[in-house]
């Protein structure tokens, strides 16, 4: 038989206390999370957090030992053999920590055992995407490939700086379809401005031969 919250409150053997107490205690915390500590007899109980297996009690009753959760509502399940499951919910607040006091009740003579927990299946992987779908999203985007000569240009686009190649191979980009500012500068040579229309699928091609002159 399991034992739910109602039916544990009503037991007088039996304790559970689930109090925040963060503010007595200094805890490192990472990001929201909360944290339990569990203070539940016998030792070697194990804890399920939403189905979930997270160990034995004996792994978070210490001074520094904590189940790390996220905040918001979870299921924590204590299961030991020969005892009654018990499953309670619990709220936590982000950057809180708990403690939860508990004995576990032994079965009586003939009691048929609970069954353990088993966890809930994993949802499926998100499913690749076909090489239709690939080549579409890939379409989305065009590209521009700029030669500078001389080489070692810096080269903006919409403000963005990119250095070119210094051995004569082009720069290749992929952009968003639509209009795009292009600026190469180099010391010792004038500035080059253009703007360049760019389409999904397509790869615009663009040669700067740099003047003399001054730069920057």
């Amino acid at each position: 038989m399991t034992l739910t919250r109602k039916q544990i409150l009503a037991i007088a053997t039996a304790v559970v206390l689930l109090v925040s107490f963060a503010a007595a205690n200094s805890l490192a915390f990472y990001d929201d999370e909360s944290a339990l500590r569990l203070q539940v007899t016998p030792r070697e109980t194990e804890v399920f957090v939403d189905g979930y297996f997270a160990g034995t009690v004996d792994n978070f009753d210490g001074k520094f030992q904590r189940l790390h959760v996220q905040p918001g509502e979870h299921e924590l399940t204590l299961y030991l053999d020969g005892h009654h499951k018990v499953t309670q919910q619990v709220l936590v607040r982000p950057r809180a920590s708990f403690r939860i006091r508990y004995t576990m009740m032994p079965l009586a003579a003939g009691e048929a055992p609970d069954a353990r927990p088993v966890a809930p299946p994993r949802p499926p992987a998100p499913p690749e995407a076909s090489p239709a779908e690939a080549a579409h999203a890939e379409a989305a985007y065009g590209a521009i490939a700029i030669r500078v000569q001389p080489g070692g240009a810096d080269v903006l686009i919409d403000g963005d700086r990119w250095e070119g190649a210094a051995d004569n191979q082009p720069l290749v980009v992929q952009l968003a379809p639509g209009s795009h500012r292009i600026e190469v500068r180099k010391d010792g040579y004038r500035e080059y401005t253009t703007q360049v229309d760019v389409r999904g699928g397509e790869t615009s091609k663009i040669n700067v031969s740099l003047s003399r002159g001054e730069g920057r």
